[in-house]
């Protein structure tokens, strides 16, 4: 049976919170595991007896991992779709476009007239995020296909957008210079990282 998990090894969470690695505690139970990631992710988590597989990007992912769920000796199939990461940070480091989504977070939470307990930040979706998750839409569906019968499939959203997270965190620990208030920052980072800190799994067995 091929096990293959995708977008996240940790689900968001801090180092500290992972006592042994999966990988690890699949070997000792006898369980061949392919880990197919960035060259850093793998170093961090890949174990001595799995298949470490470093790649560059999220098509060399795909092409690695549906090779991989193919082999019969191979029981644990892991890799990440990265787009949406990066796009997340690039949009986080960039300032003019980090100002505009604040500034329509802000609105969009001081304008809200739904009581407190419905109030959240709903903006629109670009039309270069949609092409992203249109992407990955696709790969995920490529290695659905390439899964041989009784596999269990395993989608993890991980965390969400995190990089603007940390991006406000840091903007409000070195104070830096901004015309948004600091409390109105205050407010959007609290619902930022609420949202960021939900995940979805979802689990198949392929037919």
């Amino acid at each position: 049976m091929s096990l293959l998990l995708v977008l996240g090894p940790d689900f968001g969470s801090p180092p500290s919170f992972m006592r042994r690695k999966l990988l690890t505690l699949l070997g000792e139970c006898g369980k061949t595991c392919s880990f197919i990631d960035d060259i850093s992710i793998v170093k961090r988590y890949a174990s001595e007896s799995s298949h470490a597989i470093p790649v560059c990007s999220d098509d060399e992912a795909l092409l690695k991992a549906r090779k991989e769920v193919k082999n019969d000796r191979v029981h644990f199939v892991w890799t990440q779709f990265s787009e949406l990461n990066s796009y997340f940070r690039k949009q986080a480091e960039d300032d003019l476009k980090l100002n505009g989504k604040l500034a329509e977070m802000i609105s969009l939470l001081t304008c809200d007239k739904k009581p407190d307990k419905q109030k959240g930040i709903k903006y629109k979706i670009s039309t270069e995020l949609k092409e992203i998750l249109t992407r990955i839409d696709t790969r995920v569906r490529s290695l659905h296909t390439a899964l041989p019968a009784n596999s269990m499939f395993i989608i993890c959203t991980g965390h969400g957008n995190i990089a603007i997270v940390h991006r406000l965190r840091k903007m409000l620990t070195e104070q830096s210079e901004t015309k948004i208030p600091r409390e109105k920052l205050i407010k959007v980072l609290e619902e930022l990282q609420a949202q960021a800190e939900v995940a979805l799994c979802f689990i198949g067995m392929k037919n």
